[in-house]
C-alpha cells in the first residue's frame, strides 16, 4: 500500500495526501498536487516520487529549503514516521505497511551495468528492480534511432529503467499493471527537457503508447509493442 501525508500547521491538522501517483508537487502556486498559501514557499518548492511501496523527496531548488527531520536534504528517501518541513508548515510520512527495518533496508537493487545491453555513451542504461510482482509486457521494447547505437534494441522485461548517463540517470520507466510509464528524474544540466513525442515530460508520468518516441538531449529512443 502507498503511504500518505499528513499536513500541519502549528500542530493543527490541516489535510491528508494518499501518495497513489507517481509524482506529486508541492508549493505554493495552485497548479501544485499540495499547494501551501504562504509567500515563504517557493512556487514549485518540491515534489514526491513514489515507486510501488517507496517514496522520495526532492527539492526543486527552492528559496528556503526542504527539510526532513530538522535537516536540509536535497534528494531523501522517505521512512515511516518522518517529517518533512516547508516554513511552518509540516508533513508528516506515514506508511504502516513498511516496518522500520524495510525502510532502513530499501526494497531497490541495483543490478551490475554488465547484466544490460551495452549502449553508446550519450544513454548508459541502468535497471532497478523492486521487491514486488509486476505484470510483464513481453513485447515492450526501446530502440535507439540515431547516434552511433542505432538500431539498438533494449527488451523491457524488469520493473523499471531508468536512461541517461551513469550516475545521473534522467528519466526512468515503469512497468505497471496497465502498461509502462515515464517520469523525469532529472533535467540534464545545460540540456534540453526531455520530451516524449516532442512534448515536455515535466513532472508528470506519462503512459507511453506504442512507436512513442522519447528524446533526451539530441538522443531519441522508440518504445514499441513488437509482434
Amino acid at each position: 500500500m502507498p503511504g500518505k501525508l499528513e499536513l500541519t500547521f502549528n500542530s493543527n491538522k490541516l489535510d491528508e495526501f494518499t501518495l497513489d501517483r507517481e509524482v506529486l508537487t508541492i508549493g505554493r502556486k495552485e497548479d501544485n498536487d499540495i499547494c501551501i498559501d504562504n509567500l515563504s514557499v517557493s512556487g514549485h518548492h518540491a515534489k514526491l516520487l513514489t515507486i510501488f511501496d517507496d517514496s522520495f523527496l526532492e527539492d526543486l531548488e527552492s528559496t528556503n529549503g526542504t527539510f526532513v527531520n530538522g535537516i536540509a536534504v536535497q534528494k531523501y528517501p522517505l521512512k515511516n514516521g518522518d517529517v518533512i518541513s516547508i516554513r511552518k508548515h509540516e508533513l508528516r510520512y506515514i506508511n504502516d505497511s513498511k516496518t522500520i527495518a524495510d525502510d532502513e533496508d530499501k526494497t531497490v537493487l541495483i543490478r551490475p551495468k554488465q547484466e544490460v545491453p551495452s549502449y553508446p555513451n550519450t544513454a548508459q542504461i541502468e535497471t532497478v528492480e523492486f521487491h514486488s510482482t509486476v505484470p510483464v509486457f513481453e513485447s515492450a521494447k526501446l530502440q535507439i534511432l540515431n547516434g552511433s547505437g542505432a538500431g539498438k534494441e533494449l527488451p523491457l522485461i524488469k520493473p523499471s529503467v531508468k536512461l541517461g548517463k551513469s550516475g545521473s540517470e534522467v528519466v526512468q520507466i515503469n512497468k505497471r499493471p496497465d502498461g509502462h510509464f515515464i517520469v523525469c528524474l532529472d533535467q540534464p544540466l545545460g540540456g534540453a527537457t526531455p520530451k516524449v513525442n516532442g512534448a515536455d515530460i515535466g513532472a508528470r508520468s506519462v503512459k507511453l503508447e506504442n512507436h512513442d518516441i522519447i528524446e533526451i538531449n539530441r538522443l531519441k529512443i522508440e518504445y514499441f509493442l513488437a509482434g
